[in-house]
């Protein structure tokens, strides 16, 4: 039985699926005012697993990635190089779509452009102040926190907590001095850059980020989602927000069954963004002469919550067992039982089952390579194994 880690319960959980089997997955996808880097590629990388994993447990996986087109980043960019969101959107993205094929990350059934979903989302808002969750002031229109008793669950902080901490760059700049309450957040505000400002009863403007990924989950997937993921610097606000919007528009509690979150990758002590510019990107490592496979290999050899510091020497080493794992393929004989490879595919499945633990995982691979290699495994049944098995991870032999 697959567990998975409940950041609310702050414990490992068993597994809800919907009751036909399938699953809904909702990744928080990438705002491509520039183009996307290794700490991207960790979060789709280890989600392309999970989904690839369910899959091989026998679910039907609906996944969802979204592309955040109408965003502050989005028009700051687009004005400095004098060219269109649309344009700016499809040259990164396909950039980025470039780099996850290379890495072998299987596309998502869909990426929902925010931008096609403003309507939906001026009449989420609209309920929401009909409902008296929210409030009007100067053309911007705020969520007020206080008609919850459960803001700040998810990342288990109380009120006190998120006024005292510090600012981090997942927090949009919002007007504090316009609202009731500074913890209140924004749900649409005035905007004049003409491709990204739209007629609301409101103001001619556009919507703030969270109501997006609300109304895309609840427009394609319905009021609740199997798996809600993204990085862990999404929990708070961004997650937290969706939570208290889209229980208060829906009614339906909990918005999301299972959610997860990856730890972020740093290089020197520092997360690698593009707000720091500290960027390593996928086609670097490329170029460097490291394979897909070896890539993928290091970035699920730490646990998706455990954070990864970039390391070239930890690289290197992966690429050895990756090596070790891709010539395995081609040893011949060994021992005709076919039952001495089970209990590795016991141990992969436990490793996976527990919180998708993807280190475990990759040393029960090498550990079959071993085996085959000094012969204590038949290779008849073996290697196939091993290649199933490696498929899961998107490791490719």
């Amino acid at each position: 039985m697959i567990k998975i880690y409940n950041p609310i319960e702050d414990r490992a959980v068993s597994f809800q699926s919907e009751r036909d089997n399938t699953v809904n997955l909702y990744v928080c996808g990438v705002t491509p005012y520039d183009v996307g880097h290794l700490g991207h590629a960790l979060t789709y990388v280890f989600f392309d697993t999970v989904k690839r994993y369910l899959e091989f447990c026998g679910h039907e996986v609906k996944h969802i990635q979204n592309i955040t087109d109408i965003d502050d980043g989005m028009i700051e960019k687009a004005k400095q190089n004098d060219i269109s969101i649309k344009k700016l959107t499809e040259k990164n993205h396909q950039i980025y779509l470039n780099e996850m094929d290379a890495l072998n990350v299987l596309r998502p059934d869909m990426y929902p452009l925010s931008s096609s979903y403003i309507s939906h989302m001026i009449n989420n808002i609209d309920l929401l102040i009909k409902k008296d969750f929210a409030y009007i002031k100067n053309g911007y229109v705020f969520f007020d926190h206080t008609k919850l008793n459960n803001y700040g669950h998810l990342s288990r902080m109380n009120v006190n907590d998120i006024r005292n901490m510090d600012k981090t760059d997942t927090m949009p700049d919002e007007p504090d001095e316009l609202k009731r309450d500074k913890l209140d957040f924004l749900l649409w505000q005035p905007e004049d850059f003409e491709e990204a400002s739209y007629s609301s009863p409101w103001s001619q403007g556009r919507p703030g980020w969270h109501i997006e990924c609300s109304t895309m989950v609840n427009e394609i997937i319905g009021e609740q989602v199997t798996i809600h993921g993204g990085g862990i610097d999404l929990m708070f606000p961004h997650h937290e927000c969706e939570i208290a919007q889209s229980e208060s528009i829906t009614e339906t509690n909990p918005y999301c069954k299972n959610w997860m979150h990856v730890s972020s990758l740093n290089i020197n002590g520092q997360k690698m963004s593009k707000s720091l510019g500290n960027l390593i990107r996928v086609s670097d490592l490329l170029k460097k002469g490291y394979s897909s496979n070896n890539i993928r290999m290091y970035l699920l050899s730490h646990h998706y919550r455990a954070g990864l510091e970039f390391n070239e020497k930890a690289m290197n080493n992966i690429a050895l067992q990756s090596k070790l794992i891709e010539e395995a393929m081609n040893v011949k004989g060994g021992p005709v039982d076919k039952l001495l490879i089970q209990p590795f595919r016991k141990s992969f499945m436990d490793a996976m089952d527990d919180d998708f633990d993807t280190p475990v995982a990759i040393d029960v691979l090498c550990e079959i390579a071993n085996q085959l290699h000094i012969g204590k495994l038949e290779a008849k049944t073996a290697i196939p194994t091993l290649r199933e098995l490696s498929l899961v991870l998107g490791i490719i032999v």
